[in-house]
């Protein structure tokens, strides 16, 4: 089975509106990773996972946003796929691999 993976850049994550149209297109689409980028937001806890995808399952990796600009949000579906490495610096890379294989 093939992840369903989203894209996208967001524009940021501080209007209750743009979460929930994310939380609506995560519902909807049933994705399994998705790629927010320039998120705006300094920092991330679990209650604003939640605001964005309801899934218990889910995990995450963020890159802070410096001041006003940029951000990267990167969540998966644990049930779908697994972190097998993670590194935030400049940039966010995680990689994945298939909890049912076949995807890596």
């Amino acid at each position: 089975m093939k992840p369903k993976i989203l894209s996208w850049n967001i524009w940021g994550l501080n209007d209750p509106n743009r979460r929930f149209q994310v939380k609506n297109l995560l519902r909807h689409g049933k994705m399994d990773i998705v790629c927010l980028q320039e998120i705006k937001l300094n920092f991330i806890d679990r209650s604003i996972i939640t605001s964005l995808w309801g899934c218990p399952f889910v995990g995450w990796v963020y890159l802070a946003s410096n001041a006003v600009s940029g951000g990267i949000l990167i969540m998966w579906d644990r049930r779908v796929v697994e972190s097998i490495g993670e590194y935030t610096g400049n940039y966010t890379v995680v990689w994945f691999k298939n909890v049912v294989g076949g995807f890596s």
